[in-house]
């Protein structure tokens, strides 16, 4: 398992399954849409991996930055469990599967 430092303190990262991308939901963090929001993803997952809430999360990050941190150990250790994670890699391929068949369906219809 991967792990990222916030703070001096090592954390294991999560794996994306079907229950993280739920509470990631329930936090306000949709995965279609996580790129417009990626402070809010990144403070959602280090939330979850740290096992508090979000304003702990974010109190950790804020003072790891002040500090001359960085987010890459965090975002590289959740772009790594994305990779590895079997119900997130089904998720991508079905929403691809879904953009082809409506591709398919305007070019069929003439749009």
């Amino acid at each position: 398992m991967n792990t990222f430092t916030i703070n001096g303190k090592e954390y294991k990262s999560k794996e994306f399954d079907f229950n993280l991308v739920c509470d990631l939901e329930d936090m306000g963090i949709s995965l279609e849409k996580a790129n417009e929001r990626p402070m809010s993803m990144v403070r959602a997952y280090f939330a979850f991996c740290a096992g508090k809430g979000k304003k702990f999360a974010g109190r950790e990050m804020q003072e790891h930055i002040v500090k001359g941190g960085s987010f890459e150990d965090v975002t590289n250790a959740m772009s790594e469990a994305m990779e590895k994670s079997d119900f997130f890699r089904a998720l991508q391929e079905t929403a691809e599967n879904q953009e082809d068949e409506e591709t398919q369906e305007q070019t069929a219809d003439g749009n």
